[in-house]
């Protein structure tokens, strides 16, 4: 099995729990089963068992560690638990009769119920038996726990129930804006009177009347600690000071620039927060991943002093929050360099590990985390001589570049066969600061030029020339790699994947779905400009590449992100004009969606990367 096959099985497996040898795992074997794998002490693989996928709804509940599946039939609901080990146990309850016909189920979520075990929130909508299919009321909320009444709730606010919590009495909501940030809603259940009580944020845990939400996203992202009860939010980290936790000082950016992770006082600890969960019993401490320098690491952090211990997470790169149970939470990581792990963090900080599918390559050292100009970059050097580079450019555009396996384990390749690799954090990225995030809009020909002749300045420092250089992005950072080639015509070409082509079309795409996409594409572009040049990614302008750079599109004819058809408008008008121009297509969407399409959309990224740059 070739490397981006292994990484996107090993992706779709789900971090459950941890047993003594490693990871507990589960995974869809076919459309009616679900696998959960487990090791044994002595690195032998128990005999997995499975899970018929039956019922309504089937949800992994954290607290007791089991998954448990719901079939819903008339009023009544039957709950089965199927415990890690093969064990289940069942029970049923009656619901209060649907007013209009029936009860449909639309979502569930665990909770705590008042006895102290595992309750059930669920979403469901009552449907007229006597009308059309999809035409029903509003949603209703039934509290369901084993031995105990059923408890209904219609909310007032609007959006998705993320929180039921029966101590404070109040249900968090969480309303979906499109492109702009969560609204979320804590809705009193016991006193209509009560106002609900909104902020703004990313809902990440929540319990006991309190909740983790990550606020300003994504220019400086902050872990917040809501109350669910009053509505006041405070940031914890920030209560300890300049002295948070160890880890290195920081210096300004070579442009004398300051935000998350630049400037006196912060340091690793301080970095901007990616995501984090209460971990043990109560509500003191959690566990918090943060991302400095391009490598995410892993913190115990005091919800009281502010205080943060730092957790023993080396090369793990990018490290995923899987999940969080009474006995401790589960990272996944991933690293170019160090392959993939598990790891499995105790209430008390210990941190257990365990190998992933994708090994380490021992003749590769981690990226350094560098300034090209005013441009923050993780820099892969090859093993041998380099004698050409790819600088890769990451979508989004507010994303940023990590330690990761990118391009599912390209990079690995290209520096084996000399190539140096580039990761750049051009100005637009997120985790560097609000004025960084902001720089480029409405001018992203300016900053991005800015970028490039850094990038290609401290290439042709270390010897690689312009000729020898090639542009890799997907989504918006295959948009930049096309505009490269306008602003450097001297590059040897690019390589852009399921690029935004036509701004314009774009925004009105995107609008057409949520009308909020408006301002959000206004606001970051010039779409009002009659000159092509202005509104930067637009056919006309795109095309006046230099002419004998070697440009490939790779676009999936699936994809409803960006437009496969938008490019094939884009490489029809280049070929037109005499430019080298190319487009590789396949049956994939935005990004692959199986083991198959991943490894025939890496190969393909790889060949043109190979083709553009003449690889041996």
């Amino acid at each position: 099995m070739s490397l981006p096959e292994l990484f996107f099985t090993e992706r779709q497996k789900h971090l459950l729990s941890w047993v003594e040898g490693g990871p507990v795992l589960a995974h869809v074997e076919d459309a009616e089963t679900l696998r959960i794998t487990s090791p044994t002490p002595h690195g032998e693989t128990r005999t997995p068992h499975d899970i018929a996928v039956t019922g309504d709804a089937l949800l992994y509940a954290q607290a007791s560690e089991s998954f448990v599946s719901f079939a819903l039939d008339g009023d009544r609901l039957d709950v089965t638990h199927h415990a890690l080990d093969g064990t289940r146990h069942g029970w049923s309850t009656a619901l209060p009769t649907a007013p209009r016909g029936r009860w449909a189920l639309q979502d569930v979520i665990a909770t705590r119920s008042a006895t102290g075990g595992t309750g059930f929130a669920l979403t469901v909508v009552d449907e007229d038996e006597d009308e059309e299919e999809g035409e029903a009321e509003g949603d209703t909320l039934l509290l369901v726990a084993e031995g105990a009444g059923t408890v209904s709730h219609r909310p007032r606010a609007i959006g998705t129930l993320v929180h039921w919590d029966e101590g404070a009495a109040v249900v968090v909501l969480r309303e979906d804006r499109g492109p702009f940030q969560p609204q979320l809603h804590a809705e009193p259940l016991d006193d209509p009177a009560r106002p609900v009580v909104t902020t703004e944020g990313r809902w990440l845990d929540g319990r006991d009347g309190k909740a983790l939400v990550l606020t300003d996203a994504p220019g400086a992202p902050r872990l917040a600690l809501w109350n669910l009860r009053d509505g006041s939010l405070r940031h914890p980290d920030a209560e300890a000071g300049p002295e948070a936790g160890p880890g290195p000082e920081a210096v300004s950016g070579p442009d004398g620039s300051s935000g998350p992770g630049v400037g006196p006082g912060s340091g690793a600890a301080s970095g901007p927060v990616d995501d984090a969960r209460f971990i043990g019993a109560g509500t003191s401490s959690a566990l918090v991943v943060r991302t400095y320098e391009g490598t995410d690491r892993a913190w115990l952090l005091d919800l009281a002093s502010g205080a943060a211990e730092p957790l023993d997470t080396p090369g793990a790169g990018r490290l995923l929050l899987r999940a969080a149970t009474p006995r401790g939470a589960g990272l996944y990581g991933l690293s170019t360099t160090e392959g993939t792990s598990y790891r499995w963090i105790g209430p008390d900080g210990t941190v257990e590990c365990a190998p992933g599918a994708v090994p380490p390559d021992p003749a590769l050292t981690p990226p350094a985390h560098t300034y090209l100009g005013s441009t923050p970059a993780l820099v892969y050097e090859p093993p041998g001589g380099t004698t050409a580079a790819v600088i890769a450019l990451h979508g989004g555009p507010e994303s940023q570049e990590r330690d990761e396996l990118r391009w599912d384990g390209l990079y690995r390749e290209l520096l084996h066969r000399g190539v140096l690799v580039v990761g750049l954090d051009y100005t637009g990225s997120s985790g560097h600061g609000d004025a960084f995030l902001r720089r480029p809009w409405k001018d992203w020909e300016t900053a991005f030029r800015r970028d490039l002749d850094a990038c290609l300045t401290a290439l042709r420092d270390r010897g690689v020339t312009a000729d020898r250089t090639a542009l890799l992005g997907g989504s918006f950072g295959g948009s930049l790699a096309l505009l490269g080639c306008v602003l450097a015509e001297d590059l040897a070409g690019a390589v852009a994947a399921a690029p935004l082509t036509d701004i314009r079309r774009q925004a009105a795409r995107a609008a057409a779905d949520d009308a909020r996409y408006t301002a959000w594409f206004s606001e970051r572009y010039d779409l009002a400009s009659p000159l092509a040049r202005q509104r930067t990614f637009d056919p006309e302008h795109l095309t006046t590449a230099g002419p004998k750079q070697r440009v490939v599109i790779v676009h999936g004819e699936n994809d409803r992100v960006t437009s496969f058809e938008d490019s094939s408008t884009l490489v029809a008008r280049a070929r037109e004009l005499g430019l080298p121009w190319s487009l590789t297509a396949d049956a994939s969407g935005h990004v692959p969606d199986d083991a198959d399409e991943a490894r025939f959309r890496h190969d393909q990224v790889r060949d043109a990367l190979a083709a553009v740059l003449d690889l041996p």
